[in-house]
């Protein structure tokens, strides 16, 4: 019988994907779709959960947020292409210091949107892909979050190589091709 530790009710339409523990992977292709929301879903606690989220708002992120800070083994949120998303909405992203994944690319947020970011203490992987808003002042809060190993950058317009610069520290792999 299967030992479920965690308890997930939404009423948000959502993706749920699973890793096994000692199999946990930065690439969302790893990662195998588990069921949709909403719903009340039950976690077992030998695997790692990831969310994917389509359409969101601000208020939806702000809810899901909720929903989802006291769910430990949670790793992966994918908020890709959710341009509804807004910098005030993102904020609520900082309350998930669990997260090891984040991929915000292609939202509609700022430098001012980035605040969270110190937040996620744990963050290893942070995919800012086409925020064509963001420009190397993101860099200073970048530079705050202790354990991230791998950044990417691309598409982000108005990032040049000097501002580029200010991302670099010791440890980070950036991707800006």
């Amino acid at each position: 019988m299967e030992e479920y530790n965690y308890r997930l009710s939404t009423g948000l339409e959502i993706t749920l994907y699973t890793i096994p523990c000692e199999e946990v992977s930065s690439r969302w292709l790893d990662w195998q779709e588990y069921d949709k929301g909403p719903g009340i879903f039950r976690i077992p606690a030998d695997i790692f959960l990831g969310v994917r989220v389509q359409g969101f708002h601000d208020a939806e992120i702000r809810q899901l947020s909720d929903e989802l800070k006291s769910i430990e083994n949670l790793r992966y949120l994918n908020l890709t292409e959710n341009r509804g998303i807004t910098n005030d909405g993102m904020a609520a992203v900082g309350n998930l210091r669990q997260l090891r994944y984040l991929n915000i690319g292609a939202c509609d947020i700022n430098n001012q949107g980035m605040v969270f970011l110190p937040n996620l203490v744990n963050l290893e992987y942070l995919n800012l892909s086409y925020c064509n808003r963001i420009t190397e002042k993101t860099a200073s809060f970048v530079q705050k979050m202790p354990k991230l190993k791998y950044l990417d950058l691309q598409g982000c317009i108005k990032i040049n190589t000097g501002g580029l610069k200010k991302f670099e520290k010791k440890g980070l792999t950036i991707y800006k091709p």
